[in-house]
């Protein structure tokens, strides 16, 4: 490994000594990293909790505001816009707009004790009653008319009487009338009540209509009526787009996932190669956002999620250039602490284990178009030296473990290395947890900012030339990697799921009271195609007693009966939401192949050295299939069958004697199961494990499977997911 650049080594030291220095004195002056807040402009982008928390919000004790807040006075915020899960994604799910969960956050975060109290007078405890108002959940029901018309009416009767009649009808006037149809959309159960105030003052900008999303001037204005509600300084707080986008991950083996809410609860087993996102229209930028990322003095990449918080922001066109357009500014990325289970739980360089906060900066490379170059200057740091080991291996029980700083490799990449004392040493003496403390974190940033800007222009900063990177696989590997990151003229999360209900509604389903999990289902897998539900006349749960289904092959307990067009359960397989889901995604595989079965038969092997098993394809104008006929004969070819010399209507394989051997209908249920989630299928789930591993490292007869897996994963991505 090269060493790092020889004139940081020096000031790397004392400028942590600098930090530890102000960090220590923190508890007994909190203004210990400056008399007042720093002039400089302050750009900050992310998303999730990490986001929020650094921004610190309003002090508990009434003492102004915490975390960057109080160190910086200029502070502008561009935020994530693909969040697809909780109550955001309930409400994607059924409206035609970006995730706004994360906006709600923030702006609690960003709220001015000063400008709420002119707006509802002194000594009202404004921020939290909004606070309580806004995170309010209503668990399993919908708010009713007269909590809509009086959001204070969701807290305690003693606790709302605190409220002033100001911000009672500010509260009432962001709610407002809304049209019938945005009002069925809004009213469903398990919302946070902030997340419907944003989404209703935003469609009501947008003239109340819900079949568009609203446009970029609409948005801004119901963000801006929310903003001016909780006092948040106007202008402010930014999406990085107005237009809605889901993220899809690509992973090592092969496999494309859609939904950032899919990626988090699956675990593939395997590393992220890359992310992208799919857009409903073409993307543009906010430019407020893009305006304040070329004057900011200071660029900060909030600690968060790195696949599904902060490369989102960067991967719309415009963001990364205005970055890097800022030759100025200090730009510093703040570390994650943990590893996130589907994102960075598995290495890309070593399978093994998690992250290092090297391969968090090489995962922007991989990424981001252009690389790192000017986009980082430093990485924060939270240092565990002084954490107890007890906490570490508490947190190792539950799987989760520290995102290690390794000096020497992010110095290789240009990056200056910086760690800090970043945890309140009370909070994880009192609630044994660690997490990044707001006053700490902005301390140190402004610590670290004001050594760096102040650098003479003949010692310049690093401008993370990318050394040390770790190539993408190509094609070679047998698989088309995804290009561009950022892709226009998919449907809307809502309009694919409007799509998928009429589909649904064609299907008869018994009892009806399985409709809504399967609703829920095609939400959960949007790659999941209306089109995929074609074949399916009936889905219907079979008693145990009536159930007659071979077990000579397997022992699923879902079917798809191609004679009568229905997808069978067993009454075991709906015990369980994940039996369900596991059960009926490999029915609905199943029912992709249709009725193109003439005949199946055992023919007598002339050698008696194997079994050889035999079907006669009905002529194509007789099958009832989704696939087309090239496309089913290339599958027949992955499950392992050959058609018959001079019949191209007959098919077969041999089956050795003493092998376990899948049908092809069967095969292709198991497939596409995987693909949506790998833990529906764990039989499967380890044959393809072999997929996760150089062919290098494996031996021939396993380098033979690996091939056919990948043909597999291949066919099922572009032909069958598209």
């Amino acid at each position: 490994m090269p060493p790092p650049d020889a004139s940081w080594s020096p000031a790397r030291t004392a400028l942590e000594q600098r930090i530890e220095g102000v960090l220590s004195r923190l508890q007994e002056d909190p203004r210990a990293a400056g008399e007042k807040p720093s002039a400089a402009r302050v750009a900050v982008i992310g998303g999730g909790t990490g986001l929020s928390t650094i921004l610190g919000g309003p002090d508990p004790d009434g003492f102004g505001v915490r975390g960057i807040m109080r160190e910086f006075a200029r502070v502008q915020v561009g935020v994530c816009t693909t969040d697809d899960g909780g109550s955001t994604g309930q409400l994607v799910r059924r409206l035609p707009m970006i995730g706004i969960g994360d906006f709600r956050k923030v702006m609690l975060s960003m709220m001015d004790p000063a400008r709420l109290a002119r707006r509802y007078g002194p000594g009202i405890p404004a921020a939290v009653l909004l606070q309580r108002v806004f995170s309010h959940r209503f668990g399993d029901r919908a708010p009713t008319a007269a909590e809509w018309a009086n959001p204070l009416r969701v807290l305690p009767a003693e606790e709302a009487r605190s409220a002033s009649p100001a911000l009672r009808r500010s509260l009432a006037a962001l709610a407002g009338k809304l049209p019938a149809e945005l009002r069925r959309r809004l009213f469903v159960p398990g919302h946070c009540f902030g997340n419907l105030l944003m989404a209703a003052a935003v469609f009501r900008a947008a003239g109340g209509r819900v079949d568009r999303a609203p446009t970029a001037a609409a948005l801004r204005r119901g963000l801006a009526e929310v903003a001016s509600v909780l006092g948040v300084p106007p202008g402010t707080v930014h999406p990085a787009t107005a237009v809605p986008g889901m993220l899809f991950y690509e992973y090592v083996n092969g496999v494309a996932a859609t939904g950032q809410a899919l990626a988090a609860q699956c675990r593939r087993g395997c590393a992220v190669r890359r992310v992208g996102i799919r857009f409903s229209a073409r993307p543009a930028a906010s430019p407020r956002l893009l305006a304040a990322l070329r004057e900011a003095d200071l660029i900060v990449y909030a600690p968060g999620s790195l696949y599904s918080s902060i490369l989102p922001v960067l991967l719309v066109p415009g963001v990364a250039e205005a970055i890097r357009a800022n030759r100025r500014a200090v730009k510093v990325l703040g570390a994650n602490l943990w590893i996130q289970e589907g994102e960075t739980d598995r290495s890309f360089r070593e399978e093994s284990r998690g992250f290092w906060v090297s391969e968090l900066i090489e995962a922007y490379g991989r990424n981001v178009p252009g690389g790192i170059d000017g986009l980082f200057d430093a990485v924060l740091s939270a240092s565990l030296d002084a954490v107890p080991a007890s906490i570490i291996r508490n947190y190792a029980l539950e799987d989760k473990h520290p995102i290690h700083l390794d000096r020497g490799r992010v110095a290789a990449l240009g990056v200056l290395p910086v760690e800090a004392s970043l945890f309140h040493r009370l909070h994880w003496r009192r609630d044994v947890m660690l997490h990044h403390d707001a006053e700490r974190f902005a301390a140190a940033l402004r610590t670290l900012y004001e050594e760096l800007a102040e650098r003479p222009a003949a010692a310049p900063r690093p401008a993370g030339r990318g050394k040390g990177m770790v190539p993408p696989p190509d094609a070679a590997e047998g698989h088309p990697r995804i290009r561009p990151a950022a892709t226009s003229g998919a449907p809307t999360a809502a309009a694919r799921m409007e799509a998928c209900r009429e589909a649904l509604g064609r299907i008869e389903v018994r009892p009806a009271s399985l409709r809504a999990a399967l609703e829920d289902f095609l939400w959960k897998h949007a790659d999941i195609r209306a089109e995929h539900l074609a074949c399916v006349r009936r889905v219907q749960v079979v008693p145990a007693a009536e159930w007659a289904r071979s077990q000579e092959w397997d022992n699923i307990q879902g079917y798809y009966d191609p004679e009568t067009a229905s997808i069978n359960l067993h009454e075991q397989a709906v015990e369980t939401p994940q039996s369900l889901m596991a059960n009926f995604a490999i029915a609905l595989g199943e029912s992709l192949l249709g009725r193109y079965i003439a005949e199946k038969r055992w023919p007598d092997d002339p050698a008696g050295a194997c079994r050889i098993y035999e079907i006669r394809l009905l002529p194509p104008g007789e099958r009832t299939g989704w696939l087309g006929g090239r496309a089913l004969e290339d599958f027949l070819r992955l499950a392992q069958m050959q058609p018959r010399e001079g019949d191209p209507l007959r098919w077969w394989r041999a089956v050795p004697h003493d092998s376990g051997f899948l049908p092809c209908g069967i095969f292709f249920g198991l497939c596409y199961a995987w693909y949506l989630d790998n833990r529906y299928t764990p039989a499967l789930s380890m044959e393809m494990e072999v997929l996760h591993w150089a062919p290098s490292r494996l031996l021939p007869y396993q380098n033979r499977s690996r091939t056919r897996h990948r043909a597999v994963v291949r066919f099922f991505r572009m032909r069958v997911f598209g």
